[in-house]
């Protein structure tokens, strides 16, 4: 019994120090789960709101991209089948029926090119050319508000964060030696959290605009692939003599 009392006495204190850490850890936990990130944001006062609304913009442009650069839009794949296997036999009159049905970038320059088979081949290359770089290019300048909202945002941030300093380094100065910290935490807080707002919306805006001028590169390569199958009883006219002759 005697030996075990220091034992006793041992695994009493270890408990005690146990809570009294458990007890000092759990305020801290408390107050940092506490934190309402809707009225820090609001801190940061007009910058603030200008950015919300920057924000805001961003994700209108981005939804518009989303439907609009799509694959249905661009080159749809039954109309692609159905061009393949028509310029294959040089019947025109097929692609231009199919592609009135369609309602895309596919669709007018099929029913360009088999409406225009009586001008010359390098006048008729040269139009379908210049109707996929326009239409590559127009579509480029709809996805730069993406660039912008990337761009400015981050600035705007910056602003906010500087504003905040000012504020907080002319409390220090009204308040001198006595001036309290936790005043001069919360306007360094609220000059911390623009930039953050900042860069929570131009990481997003910036990896949108790149994704989506990549894909229309992707879908303007393509459609000057398939201009090259469609035009081929033009550059290879000797095929359609094979195919004639069987």
């Amino acid at each position: 019994m005697k030996r075990s009392f220091p034992l006793i006495v041992t695994l009493l204190l270890a408990h005690q120090a146990f809570a009294q850490t458990t007890g000092a850890a759990a305020p801290e936990t408390e107050a940092t789960g506490s934190i309402d990130w809707v009225a820090e944001v609001l801190k940061g006062g007009a910058t603030s709101v200008v950015l919300l609304v920057v924000g805001f913009i961003g994700i209108i442009f981005f939804i518009e991209r989303l439907l609009v650069v799509r694959s249905g839009n661009f080159i749809p794949g039954k109309l692609e089948k159905d061009i393949k296997k028509f310029a294959e036999q040089a019947d025109f009159e097929s692609i231009e029926r199919v592609c009135r049905k369609s309602n895309s970038v596919l669709g007018d320059i099929g029913k360009y090119v088999a409406t225009h088979t009586h001008i010359p081949f390098e006048i008729l290359s040269f139009g379908v050319t210049d109707m996929i770089g326009r239409t590559v290019s127009r579509q480029h300048q709809r996805t730069y508000p993406l660039a912008v909202v990337a761009t400015i945002s981050p600035l705007l941030g910056l602003l906010g964060t500087i504003i905040g300093m000012i504020e907080s380094f002319q409390k220090v100065a009204l308040m001198g030696d006595t001036g309290d910290a936790s005043v001069l935490a919360d306007s360094i807080g609220k000059a911390l959290i623009t930039t953050a707002l900042g860069l929570m919306i131009a990481i997003p805006a910036l990896a949108s605009y790149h994704f989506f001028k990549s894909r229309i590169n992707s879908y303007g390569i393509r459609l000057e692939e398939l201009v090259d199958t469609l035009m081929s009883p033009w550059l290879h006219p000797e095929n359609q003599e094979e195919t004639s002759e069987e």
